[in-house]
């Protein structure tokens, strides 16, 4: 046989396997689409759910799902890891439960009293409107999984796949919705810092404990100047009539206040971060319970705001990948890839 047939051999087995495991993923895609329109609609009608609450209690199978492996992680690297676990569980069959409060994290470590609560409840809504409280005292049939991993969920691979992107938009509003409250403020605050207008960069910039302490294995953060020339760039050809800047690092932020003054629209963090010393702590760990719960209600906050606007240049985190699920769309993007530390 020659080289030539060889190659050739190869390649269409190459080809063949892509095509079955497209066809795989897009009939998982369609299934998990199906599921997600039958429980939209059960969700939203309050009074059919408020009428079959005892019936579901006795006859739904419950998954209550923990992330236990990384009590100093921030509400979105929970949020991807939860996203995927829901997303396995209900093409299981069972109604999934997020729960965050029976284990050490970041949002009840330091304080006892929020043991008894479930923070998760404070900025999203649980699938199909229940509540972890409610499913423990009234559901007959419960299963408890620990999902500290899931190969099929919100990744890096999402920023410029269309078809990623959809799919993870959907089961996010479908069996992740934020709390209505939440969205209103969100809300307010767009139309009181933009004043309507559409054409709005969003900036989404990390700084803080990514550039002084350079974790292993996390994204690469560009320079201000770096994004600065960018802004410049971008708005040679969209003239924008506002900038959002994102960033919990205060020096970050008054490096963009000088250079584009009145332009730049942000929101002020509860407790803003200066990491101009070495230390093995991330962001919030050393912050007070309620200081978590709202510095972290600021940062969903700074990520829907960031979804409404219609482009973004972003550094590469778990909250950018939440933007991205936001959103559903960019009319541009850009995202640095710049390796890892």
């Amino acid at each position: 046989m020659t080289l030539l047939k060889k190659y050739l051999i190869k390649t269409f087995f190459y080809l063949f396997l892509f095509f079955l495991f497209s066809l795989l993923n897009f009939s998982l895609f369609n299934y998990t689409i199906k599921n997600i329109k039958l429980t939209n609609k059960s969700y939203n009608n309050k009074n059919e759910v408020n009428k079959q609450n005892n019936l579901d209690y006795n006859k739904n199978k419950f998954a209550i799902i923990k992330r236990n492996d990384c009590p100093i992680c921030g509400l979105f690297s929970y949020f991807i890891i939860y996203l995927g676990c829901i997303n396995k569980y209900i093409i299981s069959g069972f109604i999934p439960i997020i729960d965050l409060e029976s284990f050490p994290n970041i949002f009840n470590k330091l304080n006892a009293s929020l043991i008894s609560k479930n923070p998760w409840e404070f900025f999203f809504n649980q699938p199909f409107g229940y509540t972890l409280n409610d499913v423990k005292k009234k559901a007959k049939n419960i299963q408890f999984f620990i999902c500290n991993y899931v190969p099929y969920r919100p990744d890096e691979n999402i920023y410029f796949n269309s078809i990623l992107i959809d799919y993870w938009n959907r089961i996010s509003n479908a069996y992740i919705p934020i709390k209505n409250e939440i969205l209103i403020e969100a809300n307010n605050i767009t139309n009181r810092l933009f004043k309507k207008s559409k054409n709005v960069l969003g900036i989404f910039i990390r700084g803080t404990d990514y550039i002084t302490l350079k974790p292993k294995g996390h994204p690469i953060q560009p320079t201000p100047q770096i994004v600065i020339n960018d802004i410049k760039e971008y708005n040679k050809k969209n003239n924008y009539d506002y900038y959002f800047i994102s960033t919990e690092d205060d020096n970050i932020r008054e490096i963009f206040i000088k250079e584009f003054e009145n332009k730049l629209k942000y929101l002020i963090y509860k407790k803003n971060i200066n990491y101009n010393f070495r230390s093995k702590n991330y962001l919030l760990y050393n912050e007070n319970i309620l200081g978590n719960l709202e510095y972290s209600k600021i940062y969903l906050l700074n990520m829907i705001i960031l979804a409404n606007c219609i482009d973004i240049i972003s550094s590469r985190t778990s909250g950018a990948i939440g933007i991205f699920i936001f959103k559903n769309g960019f009319r541009y993007s850009k995202v640095y890839n710049l390796g890892y530390y």
